[in-house]
């Protein structure tokens, strides 16, 4: 029924983890996570360097309890997306969170990976975690130098470090040792150290910019998912970046408040709010019950977008539909509309019945971020009342393709009838301007033909004076010239009922002017033809970007739009110039014609 469209190749299967599979890796995570916690336990309360301190016993329960929430962030995220790396990023720092307990095996390796990496990979892996929120995606650019800047810095002031400490203990119980040292020298290890926490506040700031970069560019679905993140980034940059001072600067204050147990506890909402986000994405599956039921109350054609726009939480929610003819796409009000390009800030998912595309939708990318499987339950549930909206929107596209089709025959006869003025002005009208002189010239020159002469020569004035006439009624000068108020008058003028005409002096679309000068032709016309009026009433006005133009006369009335050929053709020439075309003609009352065209 659905296929994602959001992808370069513009039609990939949505990421499916068979079912069976699925739950193994999640008991598979479940209970690795639940191993390391338990191991690292038992470890550190059975090492040679003796039991913690009831101080220390409440850091490692802290631990044990912020280590769980992760856990059980990566388990939910797992859920939601099993293909998308999410999961993997929350349980890769479970597993960072341990690396310290490595140095109480008491021998020289595990202590000395244990004092490289025990905080540095965490801190990247809580940087990378909360820049790739909520998809586990890096946007390419900045997300993607600020992620592998920080594993670097980190990697590498690690072992910088290391290799220059000279760090001895006494040996009572145990002796370990640095097994990285390579040149001993306290200058260089606490310049490296002052390096790392200089280094750590700037990375902070980063990560801020980062999600607040995120959060400017999100559209509403994406907002929902991104606030558990934007809430807890001030309390997060807070205690990491103190705890990092106090430790790399020692500064005893602030050593002992980033290893007490409230700050150790203070990294739990950082995988409580991801929890939270992923919860309030599966609430949203609850209003598919309430699509189900406005569904089945019915909804009114065209309404559609605004019912899964709720559904789904996105009011820039759009649908298109395939064009009745060619590979082009219609919205459901039957106008081309044209989808996303891959890489774009909307997402596009496809939905399809019996192999045919049914609908696209075209959405906020974040609401697969938020809830992968919710366009395509909504798209399923909706399946009939898109065919529906399918169908009307071809409906309104072959409608729409109609007026578009109709409109361009009138520009053609009013192209027609341009050529055809063009060619009776210079060339009939000319060929006898051309006889009437050499006529002039006969009747000079022959002696006794005068009377005939002047016969012939004023039949030609008649036929010039014709063939003006003519010419001017196809399409007049002055209307291209002078625009519409000046044709009409110069039309009053000509006509032989009085006419009182009143037309804004307002230049409009060639188009828009030629309809309405043809529509008072026509008017006037039958009025000198059939209505035995004794005077014309012509009026104009511009009324909400309309041009409304009516035509009264006093005379017998009784006009029928049906009754010829000329009423019928105005109403399709308004009708093709987007307006429209009433008369009003009661028996012995006059008749009025009333049309409206839009002004642009």
């Amino acid at each position: 029924m659905v296929a994602d469209a959001g992808s370069p190749t513009g039609r990939i299967e949505p990421s499916v983890v068979p079912a069976r599979s699925r739950r193994g890796l999640i008991l598979s995570v479940g209970l690795l996570g639940l191993g390391v916690i338990a191991a690292s336990n038992v470890l550190r309360y059975n090492s040679a360097f003796g039991p913690p301190s009831a101080e220390d016993g409440l850091v490692i329960a802290a631990l044990t309890l912020v280590t769980g929430l992760w856990l059980v962030g990566a388990i939910v995220a797992l859920v939601r997306d099993p293909a998308g790396p999410m999961w993997m990023i929350l349980f890769a720092y479970v597993l960072a969170e341990w690396i310290w307990i490595l140095g109480f095996f008491a021998t020289p390796l595990p202590w000395t990976i244990a004092d490289t990496f025990g905080s540095g990979i965490p801190a990247a892996i809580f940087v990378h975690a909360l820049v790739a929120y909520p998809t586990g995606r890096l946007r390419p650019g900045f997300d993607r130098r600020l992620v592998i800047g920080t594993y670097a810095f980190t990697l590498a002031t690690g072992l910088l470090i290391e290799m220059t400490w000279n760090v001895t203990f006494p040996c009572a119980q145990v002796c370990v040792a640095n097994v990285l040292l390579v040149w001993p020298n306290d200058t260089v290890h606490d310049g490296l150290q002052l390096v790392s926490a200089i280094g750590t506040p700037i990375i902070g700031l980063g990560v801020i910019g980062a999600v607040l970069r995120h959060w400017r560019a999100a559209g509403p679905a994406a907002r929902r998912t991104l606030l558990p993140a934007v809430a807890v980034l001030p309390f997060a940059f807070l205690f990491k970046v103190t705890g990092f001072l106090g430790i790399n600067l020692n500064i005893e204050a602030l050593h002992d408040f980033a290893t007490s147990p409230i700050a150790i506890a203070s990294d739990a909402i950082v995988p409580i709010a991801l929890i939270i986000g992923i919860a309030r994405a599966r609430l949203g599956r609850g209003r598919i019950t309430d699509l189900l039921v406005e569904l089945g109350r019915g909804v009114p054609i065209g309404g559609l977008r605004d019912v899964l726009a709720r559904a789904l939480g996105d009011q820039t929610l759009q649908l298109a539909f395939p064009a009745p003819a060619g590979d082009a796409f219609v919205d459901s009000a039957g106008q081309a509309i044209t989808l996303p390009s891959s890489g774009a800030s909307r997402a596009t998912t496809r939905l399809e019945r019996d192999g045919g595309l049914l609908a696209v939708l075209i959405h906020d990318p974040a609401l697969d971020a938020e809830d992968p499987g919710l366009v395509a339950a909504v798209g399923t549930a909706a399946g009939l009342a898109l065919d529906n909206e399918r169908l009307a929107a071809e409906v309104r596209a072959q409608l729409e393709e109609v007026r578009a089709s109709r409109s361009r025959i009138v520009e053609a006869a009013d192209d027609e009838r341009r050529r055809v003025e063009r060619d009776l002005h210079d060339g009939a009208q000319q060929r006898l301007v051309a006889l009437t002189m050499r006529l002039e010239q006969a009747k000079a020159t022959a002696e006794g033909s005068a009377a005939l002469i002047d016969e012939a020569t004023a039949e030609l004035r008649e036929a010039i004076t014709e063939v003006r006439s003519l010419a001017r009624g196809l399409h007049p000068t002055i209307l291209t010239e002078a625009g519409l108020a000046a044709a009409v008058d110069s039309l009053a003028e000509r006509t032989p009922i009085p006419v009182e005409a009143h037309i804004p002096a307002d230049r409009f679309p060639a188009a828009i002017e030629a309809t309405a000068y043809f529509v008072i032709a026509e008017a006037l016309t039958n009025v000198a033809r059939h209505a035995a009026a004794s005077i014309v009433r012509v009026e104009g006005e511009v009324v909400a970007d309309r041009l409304v133009l009516t035509v009264t006369d006093d005379g017998r009335g009784g006009a029928d739009l049906g009754g010829g050929t000329g009423l019928r053709g105005l109403v399709d020439r308004v009708a093709a110039a987007g307006g429209t075309l009433e008369v009003a003609s009661s028996p012995d009352h006059g008749t009025t014609v009333r049309a409206e065209l839009p002004t642009s």
